[in-house]
């Protein structure tokens, strides 16, 4: 899978590569088939699927799920629709495209600014691709000109981004770019709008990450804002008043945002707000209701 353009001059972001590799047909169906029936090639050597080919194969499944889900209908896997679509997002989300857009509808030019380094033959060819995809909408703006929005649909897809950038750092491999701060900043702006929490919770959330696992105090993240039940806004930085608080290193968020009972990030504060919040990212994105206690973190 994959275009000209972000693909082909190696500037691929956090989750992408591997996004395209795990959503390859012809790799999934061959992780599938040795997964059913290891391949004997000789007496007593089996090949068998390793933990990073079974964790490939939830990227593709986290995926699948995601084109079921398009605004046109859904998706088969195995189709070139399938492969234009997890390319557009993999290609737009590595070009910045999506990170720009998650701060809100922009203009043509005004997104170019604000990209990294794209020509406009570039940001043609992405918005051009996330358009026909259903990713991107273009909408009338104060002064007549189009502004680019991003969909619903595009939201959800920081789910098949994330599972993939777990199993990068998991299964590092040359030339993969690391979670940098502009990557938390886009995939908390897509995924908590999607987060649907109970009407009586209210108050302000600092979510932070730390990319640096030897600097403890180092970390990067947004302030999001709960007003009953709704994530009425999401600003980046760390600074503002809060009264609640979640942490954690990359590796920590990865797995509880994902897996139903790990719950590795700590929190502090208004524990139920951020507890709340973990558990609403995870139930919006990969679907499972994660049980609650009343263990500290």
């Amino acid at each position: 899978m994959g275009g000209d353009f972000s693909a082909s001059k190696g500037r691929m972001r956090a989750g992408a590569q591997l996004l395209l590799m795990a959503t390859n047909p012809l790799n999934r169906r061959i992780l599938q088939t040795v997964l059913e029936r290891p391949l004997e090639v000789s007496p007593g050597r089996l090949y068998k699927v390793s933990a990073g080919g079974r964790e490939s194969l939830f990227v593709a499944f986290v995926a699948e799920r995601w084109l079921q889900g398009a605004p046109q209908g859904p998706i088969p896997f195995d189709s070139a629709e399938a492969e234009r679509a997890v390319a557009a997002l993999a290609e737009g989300w590595s070009a910045t495209v999506v990170h720009v857009l998650a701060r809100g509808p922009r203009g043509f030019d005004e997104l170019r600014r604000e990209s990294e380094g794209l020509s406009r033959r570039e940001l043609r060819h992405h918005i051009s691709a996330m358009r026909k995809a259903g990713q991107i909408e273009s909408r009338p703006g104060t002064d007549g000109r189009a502004l680019y929005a991003i969909t619903d649909w595009l939201l959800a897809g920081i789910a098949p981004l994330i599972a993939s950038a777990r199993l990068e750092r998991r299964q590092p491999k040359e030339g993969m770019a690391p979670i940098d701060a502009l990557d938390v900043e886009a995939a908390f702006r897509l995924s908590l709008p999607l987060v649907r929490l109970p009407k009586e919770l209210s108050g302000v959330c600092r979510l932070g990450l730390n990319l640096d696992e030897e600097r403890k105090a180092s970390l990067t993240g947004v302030t999001a804002t709960i007003d009953q039940g709704q994530v009425v806004s999401c600003e980046a930085g760390l600074d503002k008043v809060a009264n609640a608080w979640a942490a954690g290193s990359a590796c920590e968020w990865l797995d509880t945002v994902i897996e139903p009972d790990a719950r590795r990030v700590r929190t502090g504060g208004d524990r139920w707000l951020a507890r709340a919040l973990l558990d609403g990212l995870h139930r919006s994105l990969f679907g499972i209701q994660v049980a609650r206690d009343d263990r500290g973190a």
